[in-house]
């Protein structure tokens, strides 16, 4: 997941500063969820409205724990946005487009790719081509349509490693 992030920030051109925060924010992005009961999180159904309510609160709580440490400073916008959707139906704040931290614009791409191609305990992997296509196909609704054309070019770049990936975890399940 960081090495996405990275390379998704280095193929928009970030400075070091700001792939060295992504790279940071990808390590720690779900820190919130430290405070979530484990049955919500390992849940193979889908969440009732109560459990999803939950769930949303923790970019917030991840901010909270983290915000104490200075040195993080430049990722918590980035921890707390990264379910922001590009036309402003995600969460927390239901933030659009520009308003959404750059860094949170390709957290959410990079996240959403990995969750399709690694799976979840309640969704059902996908091969890289169909996770590949969703992306696409959620283009300037979910997500910014710059960092997918980034994305896209990075996972070109490292189509290799993510098949062998990919098998290993097929074989290894």
């Amino acid at each position: 997941f960081s090495r996405l992030v990275t390379a998704i920030g280095m193929e928009m051109h970030l400075d070091e500063k700001q792939v060295e925060s992504l790279k940071y924010a990808s390590l720690l992005h779900d820190t919130g969820k430290v405070d979530i009961p484990m049955e919500i999180l390992t849940k193979t159904t889908k969440l009732t409205p109560k459990e999803y309510i939950i769930i949303k609160r923790h970019p917030v709580k991840g901010a909270q724990i983290l915000r104490p440490l200075q040195i993080l400073k430049p990722v918590i916008p980035i921890i707390m946005h990264h379910h922001e959707k590009y036309n402003g139906t995600g969460y927390p704040s239901r933030l659009k487009k520009g308003q959404i931290p750059q860094g949170a614009r390709i957290m959410a791409v990079a996240d959403a790719f990995e969750a399709m191609v690694y799976g979840r305990p309640y969704r059902e992997r996908k091969d890289i081509n169909s996770a590949i296509k969703e992306i696409k196909k959620k283009t300037g609704t979910q997500f910014d349509p710059r960092v997918v054309e980034a994305f896209l070019r990075a996972i070109k770049k490292n189509r290799k490693n993510y098949l062998k990936f990919n098998k290993k975890r097929l074989y290894n399940k």
